[in-house]
């Protein structure tokens, strides 16, 4: 059984101004239970200023916050065997492309088969000396660039840039209908509602949400979209683009009435959301470089790309 542990510090950027600190600490941690966080914040696991704080601690810009932690028991996994696409490596950083249908993380149903699963069994892993923090997380449905800090100096070096919004990512998607416009902003605020499902949506007090779209092409009664987002609140792009009237093929979701209508009158149906991480662009914080890292979709993508009119050109 593979036990993870994590050591690391971040400093609060200006973006986490005033932000609680385990909602800051599980922003870095993925998808950590909320419960397991607080815990470790009450046991002195998780400091501010090498000083013990509450799990309500208001933090500033500029803050050291530290960890010292082992991660909940139902992370203690046995390793599955390592077959993912490996699209870059360093000393510190490890970019895979994530199937879909991959939970990223672990949940007390889900023990094992998970990305995390995967990765406990890559080389640079399998010895114990490191442990692999995914710096971000894609839904188990959507595919795509994960990129995962090696050791602990990657897990300082890289949180920040997302916590900050200083990664620049692209996602392809198949959405049902043509949009009107061929490029735009959906500027619309995200939040959770208490009552009503699906829990994100949109809110007008929730979190400030923008993503940009391209539209590439258009099939027959659907188009291939380009999304960009610019901000990272949960499920976002689904959300916009439901929001935008052209909701992701296949996302039972967000869009499943227009799924429905479409399978009704074509025949056709998705197997999953088409959401697909497709580039990443980022400043590699210790090689002083850019970095610009790109995963084709799937092989699911193609029958729905056939049947537009300059098909294979997102390769």
């Amino acid at each position: 059984m593979s036990e993870l542990r994590l050591e690391a510090e971040v400093t609060v950027p200006p973006t986490a101004h005033w932000q609680r600190l385990d909602e800051f600490v599980r922003a870095q941690l993925g998808e950590w239970p909320l419960t397991a966080i607080r815990r470790a914040v009450a046991e002195g696991q998780i400091r501010v200023n090498a000083r013990p704080r509450t799990a309500g601690w208001r933090l500033r810009a500029g803050d050291r916050v530290r960890w010292q932690l082992v991660a909940p028991p139902h992370v203690r996994l046995p390793a599955a065997d390592f077959t993912l696409p490996v699209v870059y490596e360093d000393d510190v950083l490890l970019v895979v492309a994530k199937p879909p249908g991959m939970l990223s993380h672990p949940t007390p149903k889900e023990r094992t088969g998970t990305l995390l699963n995967r990765l406990l069994t890559y080389p640079a892993f399998s010895t114990g000396t490191n442990r692999p923090m995914l710096l971000h997380r894609l839904d188990r449905d959507t595919s795509g660039l994960v990129l995962v800090a090696k050791n602990d100096r990657g897990t300082r070096a890289f949180a920040p840039l997302f916590q900050a919004g200083d990664i620049a990512k692209t996602y392809l998607a198949l959405v049902v209908g043509h949009p009107d416009a061929e490029t735009g902003t959906i500027d619309a605020p995200i939040g959770r509602s208490p009552s009503l499902w699906p829990r994100w949506r949109v809110l007008p007090d929730g979190k400030p949400a923008q993503t940009s779209f391209t539209v590439l092409w258009c099939g027959p009664q659907w188009a291939l979209v380009q999304f960009q987002p610019l901000t990272g609140r949960t499920h976002q792009i689904r959300i916009h683009a439901a929001h935008l009237g052209y909701p992701i093929l296949g996302d039972t979701v967000y869009g499943r009435r227009a799924n429905q209508n479409l399978t009704a009158e074509t025949g056709r149906s998705a197997p999953r959301q088409m959401l697909h991480a497709a580039e990443v662009k980022l400043w590699h914080p210790l090689e002083k470089r850019p970095m610009h890292f790109c995963a084709p979709p799937p092989d699911d993508f193609t029958p729905w790309l056939e049947a537009m009119p300059v098909p294979g050109r997102i390769s």
